[in-house]
Parts: structure tokens; C-alpha cells; sequence
């Protein structure tokens, strides 16, 4: 996977593509799902440790809790007997990119949940939606993060059912990506979405940043996961890709030419990851 994802970064790139960065960094402040009253009491639920092994190499060991921060969620997570983070196929991490708007409802509704007729608006304004897309939900969310009070609206984090952010309504979710903690609204504790969907195999995307960079339509978006044995999910990062006809749209933020991508690129591997499809039946 990683020799994959930095050989297509290689060529997007050289052909004149810019890449924006939809990964919020992740570190001990990165929110994470509340669950502690499903997990045994003996766990540290807000663990987060980095220990230096080696100073001379700078070798570390860190741990961290799978659903943490911008991550995916394998099949697994909600649908026993789902794929795991390392069988999750290749052709499913890439597609052409869609953003579904509704900041303006997020405003006035936190708990706004898009509706199959926001994709048919999306449809008549923009185009069809191609096959393979990855579709993610730009409800203005990320500028709340890393706030745990304020990405989950509540004062209360014990409390799943005092949880007020925006997600997908059940006809519309399908393969989605979100900028809030989870694909369902914060007012279904019920996560239909995830029992909905992860049955048939649907990886999902949280905490996706930045989609305020990219256009409604005409990026390239690369996926890419931890290849994890018997992994539920894993912190991710998604590159959206832009041509240079869609330079207008970015408003500049983490934005990087392809000339100083390469000579990156060149020097590290990269991740890439974070969202999923969806088709309109």
C-alpha cells in the first residue's frame, strides 16, 4: 500500500496536480468517540503515551486508540464478521471527489442530518454524481476541532445521548466521509449509519478537515489506512488531488505546489486517507 500511494502521488503530481491536505494532525489532543462505559474499566480510556526508546535514532513506541482523530473505521467495527483494516481492497481508496455543502443548515440545525434531497440538489447544480465517488459532508465542524466539548456539542462527554453535531440521515448514507466525530448525527445513538452500512462491507471516514480547500467537484481523492491485521480502524489521511483548472477554488490552506511535492515526495513516504462512496439509488 505505502509503495502504491507514493508512486500515484508521484505521477498525479507530475502532471501538474496540487495536493491539499484533509488529515488534521494527530497527537494527544486528537478527540476520540466517548466510550467508556463499553469498555472495561480497567483500561485507560484517555491514554495516549510516547515513549522514546532509543534518543540516538529517535525511535519511539506510541499508543493510541484506533477511533482517534481524522481515522476509518473497518467493516469490522460495527458488522461482526466484517473485513478488517488489512483486507479492505486498494480500488476502494481512491475516487473522484464530492463535497455536500450544508454549513449554512449546520449553523442553524447542529443537529442537521443530510437528506437524499441534498444530493439531488448537489446533482442538479453540479452534475451527476460519478460511480466510485468519494463523497464527504462539509458542515463547517473542523473548525471546532481539536474542542472535544465543541466537536461533540455537550458539556457532558459521559453522556453519548447529550451529543449535538451534524451526519447523514439514513436514506442518504451510503460509503460516506464526515468532519464530525461520527457519519451518524450526534442525536442517534442508535448509529444507523454504521448498522446500516458496515454490513455490506463500507469502511467509514471521520474527522475529515479542510473541505472548505477543495471544490464541491473535480478533485481526486486518495484513501489510504494502516494495513492493520484484525485492525477496527486506524487514524488515516486523505489527499484531495487538483488540477490546475481548480486552483481557483482553494482558498490556500495546505496547499502544496506539484514542484515542491515532488522534492518531498521524494524524501518520505506519505499517508494518505479518509473518506468513502456513495450511489444514489
Amino acid at each position: 500500500m505505502l509503495g502504491i500511494t507514493f508512486i500515484s502521488l508521484c505521477v498525479t503530481l507530475a502532471l501538474g496536480r496540487r495536493v491539499v491536505d484533509l488529515t488534521h494532525t494527530f497527537d494527544q489532543n486528537a478527540p476520540k468517540y466517548p466510550l467508556e462505559q463499553w469498555v472495561d474499566k480497567g483500561l485507560d480510556w484517555n491514554m495516549f503515551r510516547m515513549t522514546t526508546l532509543m534518543a540516538k535514532l529517535t525511535l519511539k513506541v506510541t499508543e493510541y486508540y484506533e477511533h482517534q482523530g481524522t481515522h476509518m473505521d473497518a467493516p469490522m467495527h460495527s458488522a461482526r464478521g466484517g473485513e478488517d483494516m488489512a483486507s479492505i481492497s486498494p480500488e476502494r481508496l481512491v475516487g473522484p471527489g464530492i463535497v455536500i455543502d450544508v454549513t449554512d443548515k449546520a449553523e442553524s440545525d447542529v443537529n442537521y442530518a443530510v437528506t437524499v434531497e441534498d444530493l439531488k440538489k448537489y446533482e442538479a447544480d453540479h452534475g451527476r454524481i460519478p460511480p466510485g465517488a468519494i463523497i464527504m459532508m462539509n458542515s463547517g465542524w473542523a473548525r471546532k476541532y481539536p474542542d472535544s466539548n465543541k466537536v461533540f456539542g455537550s458539556q457532558n462527554l459521559s453522556d453519548p445521548l447529550s451529543f449535538r453535531f451534524p451526519g447523514f440521515s439514513l436514506e442518504a448514507c451510503n460509503v460516506v466521509g464526515v468532519d464530525t466525530p461520527s457519519v451518524d448525527p450526534g442525536i442517534a445513538p442508535e448509529y444507523y449509519c454504521h448498522n446500516h452500512l458496515q454490513p455490506s462491507g463500507v469502511p467509514l471516514l471521520e474527522y475529515v478537515a479542510n473541505l472548505d480547500a477543495i471544490p464541491v467537484r473535480g478533485s481526486t481523492i486518495v484513501l489510504g489506512a494502516i494495513k492493520m491485521r484484525e485492525g477496527t480502524g486506524g487514524p488515516t489521511r486523505i489527499f484531495a488531488l487538483l488540477d490546475d483548472e481548480n486552483d481557483g477554488f482553494i482558498n490556500g490552506a495546505n496547499s502544496v505546489s506539484s514542484r515542491g511535492a515532488i522534492g518531498l515526495l521524494s524524501l518520505s513516504t506519505l499517508w494518505i486517507s479518509n473518506v468513502t462512496t456513495l450511489e444514489i439509488k
